[in-house]
């Protein structure tokens, strides 16, 4: 566990989360930019996650126009949030967007 240190020290979220992490399902794959997908696999496989599996992605509400302004960007934003809303779910940090 010493490799996600980061995360065990955030408050509220300790060995104990990061022990949820470790024995939970990432749904970061599935159809969608590839770009983002990749991004989400990539946060969800260093958060710890024990697997991923096929879940929805929703590039518009995950990076909405007003906040990026190319496409890429939007992937990677998105990406990275679905996995960070996914890592939330599983520590009880609350709802994330989706």
């Amino acid at each position: 566990m010493s490799r996600h240190l980061r995360q065990i020290l955030l408050a509220g979220w300790g060995e104990v989360g990061q022990g949820q992490i470790a024995r939970a399902t990432a749904p970061v794959l599935g159809d969608g930019p590839p770009l983002a997908r990749e991004v989400a696999a990539m946060y969800a496989r260093g958060a710890g996650f024990a697997a991923l599996s096929e879940g929805p992605l929703d590039v518009a509400s995950l990076a909405p126009s007003a906040v990026v302004t190319t496409v890429a960007a939007a992937e990677v934003l998105a990406g990275a949030r679905l996995a960070l809303g996914v890592m939330r779910d599983v520590v009880g940090f609350g709802e994330a967007p989706r």
